[in-house]
């Protein structure tokens, strides 16, 4: 009897497997490899607005105390939001009075447009930090404006408007600091030395006064800046 047992228990057929209720979705396969679900991969965006004071270096140190700063950028983000690229657009501006029997205006202005690289390096509670490095295309020019009709005395140079012009590359690497995706500060040194043009109404006042003055001159333009702004994130 026990061996009859056993043989009409080897017979029976197994259950048939059913599902659990929130169980996985059925997965489809493909010549045997198992097909992984498409998924939308989502692109994020912001617009990085700052500005701040330009320490200047060298040359423009002798007539320049310092300057602004500023610049806005447009950027995307890859490598799961640690690298962002951003083509950037920005303005560098000195000036000063200056009394040369009248009081004028000099200012040193330079427009940029370039591409700056951010890499969120680490990240601890609410700040990130990021290594910056950026390249720009700069337009430079040395104006002097009066700013009265008032002439006491007798001036030395009567040359006013665009004394110097040029455009060069700079190379720009610091540090940026956001504090929860979106205040920032940023601190970076700027290497930029272009070759400048001198206005020959200048250059012919000089020779006048006995004094000569190349057409063309390298001047150190570089700086350290120190900015703050706001990063206005958004997504596709």
């Amino acid at each position: 009897m026990l061996l009859i047992q056993r043989a009409a228990q080897a017979q029976e057929a197994p259950a048939p497997h059913t599902s659990t209720p929130g169980a996985s979705p059925v997965i489809t396969f493909d010549n045997g490899k198992q097909k992984k679900p498409k998924v939308k991969k989502e692109w994020k965006f912001a617009v990085d607005i700052d500005a701040g004071f330009s320490n200047p270096g060298a040359d423009l140190k002798e007539a320049f105390k310092g300057g602004l700063a500023a610049s806005i950028g447009f950027k995307t983000a890859f490598l799961k939001n640690k690298l962002w690229v951003r083509p950037v657009g920005g303005l560098k501006y000195y000036w000063k009075n200056a009394n040369l029997g009248e009081t004028k205006r000099e200012a040193f202005r330079t427009y940029k447009a370039g591409l700056e690289l951010q890499y969120n390096a680490y990240t601890k509670n609410k700040y990130s930090f990021f290594p910056i490095i950026r390249v720009d295309e700069n337009f430079s020019s040395n104006n002097v404006t009066p700013k009265s009709d008032d002439k006491s005395a007798t001036a030395p140079f009567n040359t006013n408007g665009k004394v110097l012009t040029g455009n060069s590359y700079s190379i720009d690497a610091g540090i940026m600091v956001v504090r929860s995706g979106d205040l920032y500060v940023k601190l970076d040194y700027e290497y930029y030395k272009p070759e400048l043009t001198v206005s020959p109404e200048l250059i012919q006042e000089m020779l006048t006064a006995g004094l000569y003055m190349p057409t063309k001159k390298v001047y150190n333009c570089s700086s350290i800046n120190l900015s703050v702004g706001v990063n206005l994130n958004f997504k596709k």
